[in-house]
């Protein structure tokens, strides 16, 4: 079978080139878009088909080799196709020879059956560029998938034994690689004796609904006297969230506005578990303005622990950039907030591993407390791939 090339603007001018040449039951080998990949005048693209004479088959497989090609529809307009410039993509020995009726929607200005071939000429290159890759880099490319990558991607992966090639295989492959290396933390609200649990994050991560939760959990679950004092003197409504959640609780409630006046509310407060509420930080900010360092130095007689609170769809970078800010007091643990609002929540796992913090809470919605559980290995990895079928 001899193949000729056709060219044109789009899809539809070269399948009218071929149309115009060997009639409608033409036999396409191949279709293959263009471009110099340049933009605006200097940039050149076009659409490459090849095609060859429509071949005779006798009954009953000529029918289904040959039917009719679908009729082109009015080429785009210049705007469309500079549009479509900005890939590079080679469709060769992708598209199936074999055709079917397609519908046209000339209102639209598309040919169903076009499109149709190039959806089957993408699946083909995709298939193609996957079976040419590695297991491992296949495993690096799901990893990243979740949220994770870089060095924390390789590093999960090493000394893991041999990657399968199956993509059934794969996904329990990665959580149980992961499971290995995950970091959780997990009774901070069963220690015994006085305490004060300080929560630092951005602003919106959900520093003081985690806290109400904190509070509800250990004074009705766990039968522990509970305080709060709130540093957040800027946000508007803060100390009136606060002292709602603190009427319904039954527990004591201050804001303190520099050191003096929380050391003055922490020895007010007579409670086992003194929580301490502050205002979202910037990584940016280098304002003096930031007084929790000031206000611990000032606490005696409790264990102090600092929880990091990270919106679970934070990037790696991003989680790494707000863990930078909070380097006095330094962190003991993270909190993954909005677990509901994310798609991947591997970037804060891997900021979280890159400063050596466990896991300590995750939270998945508003309600106080029931959305609040203590971190579990298998918890945060169905939080990364979901759990298991």
């Amino acid at each position: 079978m001899q193949y000729q090339t056709f060219r044109g603007s789009n899809v539809n001018e070269a399948l009218a080139a071929v149309r115009a040449a060997f009639g409608p039951e033409a036999v396409i080998d191949s279709t293959r878009y263009v471009t110099n990949g340049r933009r605006g005048a200097m940039g050149h693209s076009y659409v490459e088909v090849s095609a060859a004479p429509p071949v005779e088959v006798k009954a009953p497989f000529a029918a289904a080799l040959t039917a009719p090609m679908p009729a082109a529809a009015p080429a785009r307009s210049s705007a469309a196709r500079t549009a479509s410039s900005t890939r590079t993509i080679p469709f060769a020995q992708a598209v199936n020879p074999v055709h079917e009726e397609r519908r046209s929607d000339p209102s639209l200005g598309f040919d169903a059956g076009a499109i149709e071939q190039e959806l089957r000429a993408l699946r083909a290159l995709v298939d193609e560029l996957t079976a040419g890759r590695t297991p491992r880099d296949q495993a690096l490319t799901q990893l990243r998938a979740y949220g994770i990558e870089g060095d924390y991607a390789r590093q999960i992966l090493k000394g893991k034994g041999r990657t399968p090639s199956a993509p059934s295989e794969l996904r329990g492959f990665l959580r149980s690689a992961l499971a290995s290396e995950l970091k959780v933390v997990s009774g901070l609200l069963e220690t015994s004796g006085p305490r004060l649990l300080a929560c630092v994050g951005p602003t919106g991560a959900g520093k003081t609904t985690t806290l109400a939760k904190l509070a509800a959990r250990a004074r009705l679950d766990l039968g522990v006297s509970v305080g709060v004092i709130s540093l957040d003197t800027h946000r508007v409504g803060a100390s009136e969230q606060w002292k709602r959640y603190a009427r319904l609780l039954g527990i004591p409630f201050h804001v303190a506005t520099d050191a003096a006046s929380f050391a003055r509310a922490e020895a007010e407060i007579d409670c086992e578990l003194l929580l301490v509420d502050t205002p979202g930080r910037s990584p940016s900010d280098e304002t003096d303005s930031w007084m929790l360092p000031e206000c611990l130095e000032r606490v005696t007689e409790r264990e102090i622990a600092v929880l990091a609170v990270l919106p679970a769809w934070l990037t790696a970078r991003d989680a790494s950039r707000v863990l930078n800010t909070y380097k006095t007091p330094a962190p003991a643990a993270v909190v993954l907030t909005k677990l509901d609002e994310a798609s991947t929540v591997g970037g804060v796992l891997q900021a979280a591993a890159a400063g050596e913090l466990p896991i300590a809470f995750l939270c998945g919605g508003p309600r106080v407390p029931d959305d609040l559980a203590d971190a579990r290995v298998e918890s945060v990895l169905d939080a990364v791939f979901g759990k298991p079928s």
